[in-house]
């Protein structure tokens, strides 16, 4: 512990592997986890951006990513993926930082903006983590500083001064780190190709959803006299005591359908009304709670049961109709 408090840039090992890990791991999740590419799930990235636009600040720049969701999805995932292997290694430090610090203010303005107090949010936390990594670089025990170390050794076997500039062994060093990015840049692509492999074959993820999705509507038109709404699956397909998620057709946002009760179904909007992450369904205690702050909400009213949300998840008209259909927004 003396030798790592010693070193140059020692203490910011742990701050690295911090931040190493959890932008690796936020990386692969996306990448293993199947629905996050899937439009129709409450989940997944189309999802989150449509809940941000209204939410955020920067709406328009949100807008306009929407109509490539899984582009900037997979963009999100590789960068994240980048900052987190970077920082781990210790290679490119400071530029590895500076993209944690614009991955952290991207989530900030689109996601966490909104949370009071602000010291709820994640992002602004992480977005300040990386000023020590951006100012000082890699530190200790880093391919950074391995590759200082040989350059300053080659310089000194030269008998090159320190102030005097030595062109061909610069430029050897450069070739090093370049080298050392490239293979490093082979290593995340061979890792996200094979975690995206296992996730889609497997079904797994590092995090999966609240609950099933419904199945498609029935082809069997309502009865005449029936009540008015958009088909969004069948009422069998509900456990009691269960959920299923669906996309709320009036406003195209995530959804889920409860059955609290044998003949009862309710409709609730999935979106947190503390700051518009996702909220998850959790059976046992028919909840909703969401992954971000950890607000929780009945499942069977929607009221808020813990904060910091302060409002309620808004209900959906939820109807069944004669042919076994659910209709919402009728």
């Amino acid at each position: 512990m003396a030798r790592l408090r010693d070193a140059p840039g020692g203490p910011q090992v742990l701050l690295r592997a911090f931040l190493g890990v959890t932008f690796t791991y936020a990386g692969l999740q996306k990448l293993t986890n199947r629905n996050f590419f899937e439009a129709a799930n409450p989940g997944s990235i189309q999802s989150q951006l449509h809940a941000s636009i209204t939410l955020s600040p920067i709406g328009p720049l949100i807008r306009l990513a929407a109509h490539e969701p899984v582009l900037v999805g997979l963009l999100i995932a590789f960068g994240e993926l980048a900052v987190g292997l970077g920082t781990l290694f210790g290679l490119l430090g400071r530029v590895a930082a500076a993209g944690g610090m614009a991955v952290s203010l991207l989530l900030f303005l689109s996601v966490s903006f909104n949370t009071t107090p602000y010291f709820y949010g994640s992002d602004i936390v992480f977005f300040f983590a990386w000023t020590p990594l951006v100012v000082g670089g890699s530190g200790a025990w880093s391919v950074d500083a391995a590759l200082e170390a040989r350059h300053a050794r080659e310089r000194a076997s030269a008998g090159v001064p320190p102030e005097q500039q030595a062109p061909d062994l610069d430029r050897r060093a450069a070739v090093r780190k370049a080298a050392s990015a490239l293979t490093l840049a082979s290593f995340a692509v061979v890792t996200a190709a094979i975690a995206a492999a296992v996730g889609r074959m497997s079904g797994a993820s590092l995090q999966t959803s609240g609950a099933p999705q419904l199945s498609p509507p029935s082809t069997e038109s309502p009865s005449p006299g029936s009540s008015k709404g958009t088909a969004i699956g069948l009422a069998g397909d509900v456990p009691l005591g269960g959920a299923r998620e669906f996309t709320d057709p009036a406003q195209g946002i995530p959804a889920y359908v409860v059955r609290p009760s044998e003949s009862s179904y309710v409709g609730f909007s999935a979106v947190c009304t503390h700051m518009g992450c996702t909220v998850g369904f959790f059976e046992p205690a028919l909840q909703f709670r969401c992954p971000c702050h950890g607000s929780i909400f009945s499942a069977v009213t929607g009221e808020v049961l813990q904060g910091p949300a302060a409002a309620p998840l808004p209900s959906i008209p939820i109807e069944k109709s004669a042919n076994g259909t659910l209709l919402a927004d009728g």
